[in-house]
């Protein structure tokens, strides 16, 4: 048996079996048996299905990581922006499996929706949203843009990336790199106030 702790490895397995077996086939006895632990112990741990499943998603997508807090803010928005979306790219491909999985499955599991929702399209995005208000109030950009509705349509855009260039039978026209230098192109041309970036 391992040494980490109950919880690190209960993450590491429901990781694992959502993943592989969707919301309906991770059982909690299936998730502690690849644990190496028993069912109570799982329950006393997280308490609940959907605990451990909010849990899993903040683990898999989590914004609070060492290298989050090593992106600095500077004075180019362009660079800030890339930094924080090349964090999200790697991400969501790292856990693919899993976001292909939950969102299959969110039409049949409406209870988990918020779980799921949350830990996918939340990563990162306070922080820029912060960063594209701080050149809102700079006066880098526009006055009148939203930076949430900015940044969600930034999201969307890296995660339509991340879906076509992880099908192994999807062959894009164009290298990821350029895909995710032309959205935060778009994105930064799109709000930039003048010639200020």
């Amino acid at each position: 048996m391992s040494l980490k702790p109950a919880k690190e490895r209960l993450l590491a397995a429901a990781t694992r079996v959502f993943a592989r077996d969707g919301l309906d086939g991770a059982t909690t006895r299936e998730i502690a048996q690849e644990a190496g632990v028993n069912e109570v112990t799982l329950f006393r741990v997280f308490g609940s299905k959907k605990k451990l499943l909010a849990e899993v998603m903040a683990n898999s997508f989590n914004e609070q990581s060492s290298t989050v807090e090593e992106v600095p803010t500077t004075d180019n928005l362009r660079d800030d922006l890339t930094a924080y979306v090349e964090i999200y790219q790697s991400k969501m491909t790292e856990n693919i499996a899993l976001i292909r999985t939950m969102i299959g499955d969110l039409q049949r599991h409406r209870e988990h929706e918020v779980e799921v929702l949350r830990g996918i399209f939340q990563t990162l995005r306070a922080q820029m949203i912060a960063r594209v208000k701080l050149a809102r109030d700079e006066g880098v950009v526009r006055r009148a843009i939203e930076p949430a509705i900015v940044v969600d349509q930034l999201v969307a855009m890296i995660f339509t990336c991340v879906l076509k260039s992880t099908k192994s039978h999807v062959i894009l026209e164009y290298a990821v790199k350029d895909y995710v230098a032309a959205s935060i192109d778009l994105v930064v041309n799109g709000i930039s106030k003048g010639g200020k970036r």
